[in-house]
């Protein structure tokens, strides 16, 4: 398998991860905010139920803090008869009104902290579940940002270097064609050469076997007769 192949399978996976971590989060965000239009929502929706919930808490805290300061205020007046805040003395129908207002309201409070409490319960829950959503989301980002560009630019470089290799080989088979040609021809002229010495050593040996006829026609002797003898005595003997 080709390294581009690999790559771009590589990049499809990534993709199809990216599309996974989408989806599942808008369906958080959905189930969990109904405002959220989409994934880019996320850190707003976040920051959103972070700050409902720091407010329910600072809420139930300062109820907490009044309801618990309802006793000891009720103490003071009764053992001081005066205001535990303006530390104005009291009269003996102001301290029993007073105390009587510190019973109503610590009664009241305690349903109102209930309330309070199921509240700031309820924004913490919708924070935490959101938070939880902060590694899926951080990775969808960086796969966004970092791994899906890096992967693309390695394909991209990948083709390129595929290509540039594509090139090469082209231009290789080119030349070992015209090498194969040159080949040819040389070997064409080869078997042209190889009969010529073939030829030149037949007339070489022919000529040897010439200049040695030659040599024998010139040897002269005893009883040897000249070509003109000889042609002579065949007139004399046609005449006859």
């Amino acid at each position: 398998m080709s390294v581009v192949k690999v790559i771009k399978q590589s990049l499809d996976r990534l993709n199809r991860v990216t599309e996974t971590r989408k989806r599942f989060i808008e369906s958080k965000l959905q189930s969990l905010d109904q405002q959220c239009s989409g994934i880019d929502s996320y850190l707003k929706a976040l920051e959103s139920a972070k700050e409902k919930r720091d407010v329910q808490k600072s809420k139930y805290n300062i109820a907490d803090g009044m309801r618990q300061m309802f006793d000891p205020f009720e103490r003071v007046a009764r053992a001081h008869h005066f205001c535990p805040c303006c530390e104005r003395s009291f009269s003996a129908e102001e301290e029993d009104s007073f105390v009587k207002k510190q019973r109503v309201k610590a009664a009241s409070s305690a349903e109102h902290m209930k309330a309070l409490a199921v509240e700031s319960s309820s924004a913490d829950s919708d924070y935490q579940q959101l938070d939880k959503l902060r590694m899926w989301y951080e990775e969808y980002v960086k796969l966004g940002k970092e791994t899906i560009p890096n992967a693309e630019k390695e394909l991209q470089q990948a083709k390129e270097e595929l290509d540039h290799k594509s090139q090469a080989l082209d231009d290789v088979l080119g030349i070992l064609a015209q090498v194969k040609t040159e080949k040819d021809l040389v070997d064409i002229v080869a078997q042209h050469v190889e009969n010529a010495d073939r030829v030149f050593q037949e007339i070489q040996t022919l000529q040897s076997d010439v200049e040695d006829l030659e040599s024998r026609l010139d040897c002269g002797g005893p009883g040897v007769r000249t070509l003109e003898e000889i042609q002579s005595e065949l007139t004399t003997l046609q005449g006859t």
